[in-house]
């Protein structure tokens, strides 16, 4: 008989996914590198016009001498370094629990998933600084905020930023969420919060600013996933939330060792390698 699969990251009493700064996700990477350029030759022109040079280049040359030394700190071992926090040094794949246990089961793929794209794009010059674009950002974190605070009831798993990177500057915004159905989208989707937002889109006159989603209802074993060298992120950052063997709740996090069984193999984590591991 086939083992279960054990999870790699300890269950908690409260959700695993920390929340979002919207302000930072929104402002990161907004800006072209030319723009970044001249901000910062702005900044020196004005510390040159007011101060002594020796006094108005000291913030530049303490920046990179930081910069330098973290940097330079950080290659002896870099197992130890902040770029490797939470990364699991091994081959992972993530596999929905059973909510009545928290338990993997040893059946790849075996329960089915939506994926939903949700995002935003600001056509204009001045991106996140352009007209609407505050009241989008308002709305969009409105949007995420009910999300995540009425994940048990939508049946909202988890989800992950993403930026777009095929423009000079990156401001294609998106979240990938996963829910547990396509019930439960539906009814996040019809949430108050989520209506006015979509009414707001509707009658905007604002035509830079671009809007989309994308559903995807997977079944059971019609989807695989590997990481390798990663912190849980996407489908293995969700959170689900599961009874315990107490009779209490708990949230489970569904990575797991992809060195094992049939999740050696693509086919193997759809499902389709189970019978030949001793599955029925």
């Amino acid at each position: 008989m086939a083992k279960d699969f054990i999870g790699l990251v300890k269950t908690s009493k409260t959700p695993h996914q920390s929340p979002m700064n919207m302000f930072n996700f929104i402002l990161k990477d907004s800006f072209s590198f030319e723009g970044l350029v001249s901000i910062g030759a702005i900044a020196q022109i004005a510390l040159v016009t007011v101060l002594p040079f020796r006094v108005a280049v000291l913030p530049a040359a303490l920046f990179v001498i930081y910069t330098v030394i973290t940097t330079a700190m950080q290659l002896p071992s870099i197992k130890d370094s902040k770029y490797m926090e939470g990364v699991l040094t091994q081959r992972t794949s993530a596999q929905l629990p059973h909510t009545h246990n928290g338990r993997f089961g040893s059946e790849p793929g075996a329960q089915p998933v939506v994926v939903f794209h949700f995002g935003v794009r600001f056509n204009h010059p001045l991106g996140i600084f352009s007209p609407g674009a505050r009241e989008t950002v308002a709305h969009f974190n409105k949007c995420n905020e009910m999300a995540v605070s009425k994940a048990d009831e939508y049946g909202m798993l988890g989800f992950s930023p993403w930026r777009a990177g095929e423009r000079s500057n990156n401001n294609t915004l998106m979240l990938v969420y996963f829910f547990k159905d396509v019930e439960s989208l539906n009814k996040f989707a019809h949430d108050d919060i989520h209506r006015k937002a979509w009414d707001w889109i509707v009658k905007t006159d604002h035509k830079h600013i671009g809007f989309f989603h994308e559903s995807f209802c997977v079944p059971r074993q019609a989807y695989e996933t590997i990481y390798v060298n990663f912190q849980p992120i996407l489908m293995g950052s969700t959170s689900i939330k599961c009874a315990d063997e107490e009779g209490g709740e708990t949230y489970v996090q569904p990575v797991v060792s992809a060195d094992t069984g049939p999740l050696k193999s693509q086919f193997g984590r759809m499902g389709r390698a189970f019978k030949e591991h001793g599955g029925s």
